[in-house]
């Protein structure tokens, strides 16, 4: 009923926790695992195929050679057999019901395409900035429980279930993810902003619960600002494609190319804004990378932003 698909670069050293939780899910259907070893330089392969070996769940391991989180996920999609699909980071560690939850909810909901659960950090003690920017490192709630999410709302990738019937008939539709989320070391991400896009142009809902929980095993070294920073400069890259997705505000590509200026013409007055008025608290210095990113990013999008709209108008009209 369910496949759980697990891209992981570099993993070996997280990975342990990750599949124990897998391997202890408390079901009454069928499911598997299809494990992804994206390109890693470690043992990523070797220690995930060893711990699921021993385990008597149905599973897979495969070596995926193309850099980028969201062409490796779409590669386990294509060998998947159910028609539930969840996306499990390596650093997620799943409650004991959150496949038999998830199942529950999709049955007793079945408009919804897309549904996210809840990440929790393992641990109190965190630096007093972090939990005003915690959603960015996929924790804390995601809207109200077992309600429908606005549109163009979105949810993050770790702990998301999706119905892969809608994902491949946006594939055969020619639907292509134009953000490749984390490719190897790079902080780039927005795949998942699409996906949930897309499941929403497409006629489907987006739907968080709370009771699908999960430990975010957020290693150390990336509760420190000066990483968030990046983290946030590799969220704003995307910037301005995901606007590719607002086909309903505008009849043409004249009309969204004027949007895109309008745009950019507001990441210009942020960064007037910036220069003449410098602050030093989290917000400020969040806001100058994003904005100054986001100018930079424009340039080297724009062309694909305008085609990206193009093809959108005529996959969901």
């Amino acid at each position: 009923m369910i496949s759980i698909i697990l891209c992981s670069y570099n993993g070996a050293h997280k990975i342990e926790r990750t599949l124990n939780s897998i391997i202890s899910q408390e079901t009454s259907f069928p499911w598997e695992l299809v494990f992804i070893d994206n390109n890693s330089n470690d043992n990523t392969f070797l220690k995930a195929k060893s711990i699921l070996e021993k385990s008597g769940i149905d599973f897979r391991v495969e070596h995926f050679s193309i850099p980028g989180k969201m062409f490796a996920f779409w590669h386990g999609i294509s060998i998947s057999k159910y028609d539930i699909l969840l996306d499990c980071d390596d650093d997620n560690e799943l409650f004991t019901d959150y496949l038999e939850n998830g199942l529950m909810i999709l049955t007793q909901n079945p408009n919804v395409g897309a549904l996210g659960g809840l990440g929790i950090l393992p641990y109190e003690h965190v630096p007093n900035w972090f939990n005003q920017f915690s959603k960015s490192y996929a924790l804390g709630p995601q809207g109200k429980h077992l309600e429908v999410l606005p549109k163009f709302d979105h949810l993050y990738g770790a702990g998301c279930f999706y119905r892969k019937p809608i994902l491949v008939s946006l594939r055969d539709k020619g639907f292509r993810s134009l953000l490749s989320c984390r490719k190897g070391d790079e902080l780039s991400s927005g795949g998942d902003v699409e996906f949930c896009h897309a499941i929403q142009l497409s006629g489907m809902d987006l739907m968080y619960s709370e009771s699908l929980k999960f430990y975010h095993n957020i290693e150390i070294k990336r509760i420190n600002f000066d990483y968030y920073l990046k983290l946030k400069r590799g969220i704003s890259l995307s910037f301005p494609i995901l606007l590719s997705y607002r086909i309903h505000n505008f009849d043409s590509a004249f009309d969204f190319k004027k949007h895109l200026l309008l745009n950019l013409y507001l990441v210009i007055k942020g960064l007037i804004k910036i220069f003449i008025l410098p602050k030093k608290s989290y917000s400020s210095m969040v806001d100058s990378v994003v904005v100054k990113t986001k100018f930079l990013a424009f340039f080297k999008n724009y062309a694909t932003a305008v085609s990206g709209f193009r093809k959108n108008k005529t996959l969901f009209q």
